[in-house]
């Protein structure tokens, strides 16, 4: 365990349901990077059925470093909600658990709250990690999240990762969190939580920085590498962010139709393109094909949504 001599305190959240053997992991790099006095993690049960209550236990009784909480109400947002209004430090640290943080990470988020006192909110890059070898249709880049900047950089547009957010713990109290509505639930896909409360952060006149120093490692897990999931995926995300930032419902269907012209034209091409390569290239090309139509898709109805 580190010591420090400053006085800012940082609660590393992590929200978790029935995925004990990736909270392990995590937990064992974050424990590892503790700072004495600034530093905790708080580990909120989302209605696990798994072994997650007894393990998570057992580390909260043997180290005060570890805190258990259980929220009930399933929703990811809820369990955020709850990870900060039962924590008392200065800063939450949201974390994914099926991050694997590197050596740095803890240190990395303690020195910004020092030296930026100006920011509200930190984000950094987000580096997927595949179980399993990615398949060749899966697009590059596919599970990674970055933007250009090469230094700590207050940003007015675009928006941070929830995987990897440090948020003033004050800022949280003021905006009443995470609006759950906009969070996934059980089975139920959406993306707008953590868009809509940096579009109300914005609004409020706090700051986000983007911070390419806090960078953790996220796991791609195998049953997300479908051509359904990640076509869904592509859909709900584009809905949701035009539930909170849509633009004209003229656009929206312009640019739809504009997708599905696209598509009739270049559905032939990327056929027979991936099947004179390879016949096992046949999801790329579906990929290829329904990813726009996805995206267009899901921006048409986001906006729709908004106007209701």
């Amino acid at each position: 365990m580190i010591k420090s001599a400053s006085s800012q305190t940082i609660d590393i959240c992590i929200c978790t349901c029935n995925r004990e053997a990736y909270l392990r992991q995590c937990l064992e790099a974050l424990m590892q990077q503790s700072v004495a006095g600034r530093t905790q993690v708080t580990v909120v049960d989302n209605h696990s059925t798994d072994q997650t209550a007894a393990y998570v236990q057992s580390l909260a009784s043997a180290t005060s470093i570890i805190r258990y909480v259980y929220e009930p109400n399933p929703g990811l947002s809820q369990a955020r909600n709850t990870g900060w209004k039962s924590s008392t430090s200065d800063w939450i640290f949201y974390l994914d658990d099926d991050c694997l943080p590197p050596n740095g990470i803890v240190t990395e988020a303690l020195r910004l709250i020092d030296a930026m006192s100006g920011m509200d909110a930190f984000g950094g890059p987000i580096e997927p990690l595949f179980e399993d070898e990615p398949p060749a249709w899966l697009p590059e880049g596919f599970g990674q999240f970055s933007m250009t900047y090469d230094q700590v950089t207050p940003i007015t547009s675009g928006y941070i990762r929830g995987g990897c957010m440090l948020i003033r713990r004050s800022v949280l109290d003021q905006l009443s969190g995470f609006n759950p509505s906009f969070g996934v639930e059980g089975r139920t896909l959406r993306y707008g939580e953590e868009i809509e409360f940096q579009y109300r952060m914005r609004k409020s006149g706090h700051a986000i920085a983007y911070a390419p120093g806090l960078k953790t490692g996220h796991y791609v897990r195998s049953a997300k590498i479908s051509l359904r999931w990640v076509l869904r995926s592509e859909y709900a995300r584009r809905r949701d962010k035009m539930k909170i930032e849509p633009v004209s419902l003229l656009t929206a269907t312009f640019r739809l139709l504009r997708t599905i012209g696209g598509r009739i034209l270049w559905t032939p091409i990327h056929l027979l393109g991936n099947l004179i390569r390879s016949p096992h290239l046949m999801r790329k090309a579906g990929y290829q094909i329904l990813q726009p139509l996805a995206y267009s898709l899901g921006e048409w109805i986001g906006v729709i949504q908004s106007s209701k």
